[in-house]
């Protein structure tokens, strides 16, 4: 059982360092490109081509013999240490009338025999097709100066190649750039694969101060000209799972209410973008949904977006209660067809944290004789006050842990944060998850039905 279990998380982290890399894919396709055109431009700057020039030769002695075929292997080896040498290159150097020459020769015998290919190896024609004449040529009035026992007889004149021996191929310089690039992002998929970010919900139940509270499935945005609608279970393209998971949310939160006597919920985050604000419009549509008489709270005054998750065009705002203007009743917008009120805000950087130590408290006290359930949205409590005071005024308080977001080292500072200023924090809810594929294989026929018929 353990064994699975450490399987299917395994494959939850593969899963999720996947989704992070396809997040990523138009990033990481510039970076293909970035990566496949430098180094062809870097190939082509730097490249200097290179001439070949071969002959063929035999090692003679007056005398050949199995054994003096043998030494011959060996003197090879010489051969090609004196060809490569500063006395020869001097030589050619004097008979070329250069300052330097840059070849490369290189001396192999042909099928283990005293037959032997000199080649050349040169920037320009001139030098390879000229170095190893005069090789040659030096290695002939010389012999007997260096004690040189074999003699060398050409079989074949120096023959010189006219094309490079390799040529700048731009389609083999991309392909190499290409290679390049998935070598870094394979490392880079690694180094993704062991930030210590909240990859499962078992890494929430290990290493987080804090128990775990609810699962959110990740829920893909359709495509089309409603992309930038949120993800709401009152909407027909949810899918089952999200909707599921969210009915079991409110079902924990109802069983709290009933037995603590919760009336009033912060919903919070270590960092942005977790979907804290998604999460909580969500809630407070299946509370609502289940009879209860529910307000939501945008307390997020740094950036409000309840107006936008409900698409409400409106002037009433939190913010006209908290400078003392109005009512906070009169701002409410009542979604009728919903059966929600929703407090909305307008943003407000400079004065947030002094608008709601003001008369926030005084809200939330009223609001609870008003209203069954009373859910507030606030700004990530991480290095930010204002979700620290409101924490002071509920009853409780749920932070969203978003999957591959947020350190675990972040979020547990952030869970000491909320529970300093008061102890009341009731779990954390994980969201975006890569599915369970083992639970997904449970559910999958029923989702399947009920997909087909919610998506005509």
């Amino acid at each position: 059982m353990n064994n699975q279990k450490q399987n299917n998380d395994l494959l939850q982290k593969i899963e999720c360092t996947a989704a992070s890399l396809i997040k990523k894919s138009g990033i990481l396709f510039i970076w293909i490109l970035i990566c496949a055109i430098g180094v062809d431009v870097f190939k082509t700057l730097t490249y200097a081509p290179e001439y070949m020039s071969t002959m063929q030769a035999a090692l003679v002695l007056e005398e050949n013999t199995y054994s003096q075929l043998e030494q011959a292997q060996s003197y090879i080896t010489t051969l090609d240490y004196i060809f490569n040498g500063q006395v020869v290159k001097d030589y050619i150097k004097e008979k070329m009338n250069v300052d330097d020459v840059e070849y490369t020769c290189n001396v192999s015998s042909q099928n283990q025999t005293n037959i032997v290919n000199i080649s050349v190896t040169a920037p320009t024609k001139r030098e390879a097709y000229y170095s190893l004449e005069y090789l040659t040529e030096w290695y002939v009035n010389n012999a007997a100066q260096y004690h040189l026992s074999y003699e060398l007889d050409v079989l074949q004149r120096s023959q010189l190649n006219e094309s490079p021996v390799v040529a700048n191929g731009h389609f083999r310089n991309l392909r190499l750039g290409v290679i390049i690039s998935f070598v870094f992002i394979l490392i880079y998929a690694f180094i993704i694969y062991l930030r210590p970010t909240v990859k499962t919900a078992n890494d929430i139940e290990k290493q987080a101060d804090c128990r775990l509270f609810a699962r959110i499935p990740k829920e893909h945005k359709k495509h089309g000209r409603h992309r930038k609608d949120a993800i709401l279970i009152t909407s027909l393209k949810t899918s089952f799972a999200y909707k599921e998971a969210v009915k079991k949310l409110r079902s924990r939160i109802e069983s709290s209410a009933e037995k603590h006597g919760y009336r009033t919920f912060m919903i919070t985050s270590s960092v942005e973008n977790e979907g804290k604000s998604s999460i909580a419009a969500n809630l407070a549509l299946s509370l609502s949904q289940n009879r209860h008489k529910v307000l939501i709270i945008d307390g997020d005054i740094r950036k409000p977006s309840l107006h936008k998750i409900f698409q409400i065009r409106t002037d009433r705002s939190i913010n006209q209660y908290l400078e003392g203007k109005q009512s906070w009743e009169s701002q409410i917008d009542y979604l009728e067809k919903q059966n929600l009120s929703v407090l909305c805000a307008k943003q407000d950087l400079e004065n947030s944290e002094k608008l709601i130590q003001d008369r926030l408290k005084g809200l939330i006290e009223e609001a609870k004789k008003e209203f069954d359930l009373v859910i507030i949205d606030t700004s990530p409590a991480y290095g930010i006050n204002e979700p620290l005071i409101i924490n002071e005024w509920v009853d409780a308080s749920l932070l969203v842990v978003k999957q591959n977001e947020a350190t675990l080292t972040l979020i547990n500072e952030t869970i000491t944060r909320i529970v300093q200023a008061k102890n009341n924090l009731i779990g954390c809810i994980y969201n975006s998850s890569v599915a369970d594929l083992s639970r997904n294989r449970k559910i999958y026929g029923y989702r399947y039905g009920y997909n087909r018929y919610s998506r005509r």
